[in-house]
């Protein structure tokens, strides 16, 4: 029962995050057809020659890759994931049902696509920013994104812009007819993607893209070789003492992404209870702060 008390805030929070997700994508993505990445992304770029509604495709798209993430990524991961996974197909099929997507963008005269380019990276930047706020993640390309992490070794950060810019740039193109390339979607899909990410940093970490971790533990190299496997970041361990105590312990440092200063946290936890963390806003890293291979 404290465990659920515990996580019961962070689980409401993902939840209000998925939903202002789906709300911007319904309401001002998918009636302009802007594609600002990821799932949803491919879905609005799929929607016209798919037999089916975007809320299927991200059912399809969500449970292959919470499977691909259960085989490659592990239980914990997948446990993890499959709650805002469903949670958001299941809120774009429910408005699917029962709302007009043009409901807010029929009311705009002029300029549909700068109302939707605010709006809609205002509400997903929001969501996301409470997610990612709980270690939540909204399955789909996330999980390709954290697979990508752990096997090729890439920070998330440029998986994370890789993938959207992928999408962003296919979203141009025109499945159905003759073949065009439309530049003023993808225009406004970049803008909306870097909107995205300056919203999400402002919201998850207060404007710095950039925390360092200083973690005082009694199993320093078990949090050296979660952190080597998971994130790839380059540490430095520092002897020190307790000052009432007298006790020798280990200070662990490491600066990181973040998103991965959530992770993080969540996973220093589980390695070592009584580990005492606390992390820093950093302004400017100088070097290179992730494992080379």
């Amino acid at each position: 029962m404290e465990t659920i008390k515990r996580k019961l805030p962070g689980i409401l929070e993902i939840s209000l995050g998925v939903f202002l997700l789906d709300l911007g994508f319904y309401f001002f993505f998918t009636p302009t057809n802007l594609i600002t990445g990821g799932a949803m992304g491919l879905s609005l770029i799929l929607k016209d020659v798919l037999p089916f509604s975007s809320s299927i495709f991200l059912y399809i798209f969500n449970i292959t890759t919470l499977i691909l993430g259960l085989v490659l990524l592990g239980k914990e991961f997948f446990l993890k994931t499959v709650y805002a996974s469903l949670l958001s197909p299941t809120i774009v099929f429910i408005l699917e049902q029962t709302c007009d997507p043009n409901y807010f963008i029929n009311t705009v005269t002029e300029g549909k696509y700068f109302v939707a380019c605010v709006c809609g990276p205002l509400l997903a930047a929001t969501g996301l920013g409470l997610c990612f706020r709980n270690n939540g993640c909204t399955g789909g390309m996330d999980v390709i994104q954290k697979v990508m992490v752990k096997y090729l070794h890439i920070p998330y950060s440029k998986t994370m812009y890789f993938t959207d810019w992928v999408v962003v740039i296919l979203g141009g193109l025109s499945l159905t007819g003759k073949f065009s390339y439309n530049i003023e979607k993808v225009v406004y899909g970049t803008i909306g993607v870097l909107l995205i990410g300056f919203l999400v940093d402002r919201i998850v970490s207060r404007g710095f893209s950039r925390r360092t971790a200083f973690i005082i533990t009694e199993k320093p190299n078990e949090v050296k070789e979660w952190v080597y496997k998971n994130i790839n970041r380059g540490i430095t361990l520092v002897d020190c003492k307790g000052g009432y105590t007298g006790d020798d312990k280990v200070m662990v440092i490491c600066t990181l992404d973040k998103n991965e200063s959530y992770l993080l946290q969540d996973n220093i936890k589980l390695i070592d209870e009584g580990a005492f963390t606390f992390m820093s806003a950093t302004r400017e890293v100088v070097g290179t702060y992730h494992v080379k291979k």
